[in-house]
């Protein structure tokens, strides 16, 4: 966290450190939304597993923070960031000019070691891709797919949730797909059939050298 909070400082970023939900804070009445029908979240719940059925908790507080953090967008009338504590900011605050609703801010790391999500498809589409400079919708090109047998099924997923920009459009979405549908893991809600998904580059944050992929560890 403090490597984190001292890039922030560098490059004068607008922040406040705000604790997160963790499996042992975590009230279910917070967001009291059945789980969405064939998830990722719903399987955790059920798994034969029991190292696997743990995870659902974890899983589970991680969605509630990025609803949180909706539900103060929505509150406050402006669009905020949502950085996890594993990132480094490397330029100045991101504008959130042109956003519709989500915009991906780590897509320079998303695929590159330390992430989990260093294989391919992945690594070699975004080595592949012409990536224009700014804000861009992610193309149909995009390999991450959602691929559970849910009403998401083949829609782009974002590469994770480790820093965002979400906007007041994108945090009303955001709310209502997991009151009306159910609630997913935040990076399996946070999805093309749910939000308009674009991307920053270059990205203005990056991870840091380690990342603890905490939710399949804790």
């Amino acid at each position: 966290m403090k490597d984190c909070v001292a890039s922030l400082e560098k490059y004068e970023w607008n922040y406040e450190v705000v604790g997160g939900v963790t499996r042992d804070t975590l009230d279910l009445d917070e967001f009291p939304f059945p789980l969405l029908e064939g998830g990722r979240l719903e399987c955790f719940s059920t798994h034969a597993n029991d190292k696997e059925r743990r995870k659902y908790e974890t899983k589970k507080s991680c969605l509630y923070n990025n609803l949180r953090l909706a539900k103060d967008v929505i509150k406050k009338n402006e669009s905020m960031i949502f950085l996890e504590h594993d990132v480094l900011a490397t330029a100045p605050m991101p504008s959130d000019k042109g956003v519709r609703d989500y915009c991906f801010l780590n897509m320079d790391g998303a695929f590159k070691p330390p992430s989990c999500l260093n294989k391919q498809p992945m690594t070699g589409w975004y080595k592949r891709h012409g990536h224009k400079l700014g804000v861009q919708t992610f193309p149909e090109s995009y390999p991450l797919k959602y691929y559970k047998k849910s009403r998401y099924l083949g829609y782009n997923l974002t590469p994770g949730t480790s820093a965002y920009i979400l906007t007041v459009s994108g945090a009303n979405k955001l709310l209502t797909a997991a009151a009306e549908f159910g609630l997913e893991q935040s990076d399996f809600l946070i999805n093309h059939g749910v939000l308009e998904l674009e991307y920053m580059n270059p990205s203005p944050v990056k991870f840091q050298k380690t990342n603890p992929n905490l939710s399949h560890k804790l």
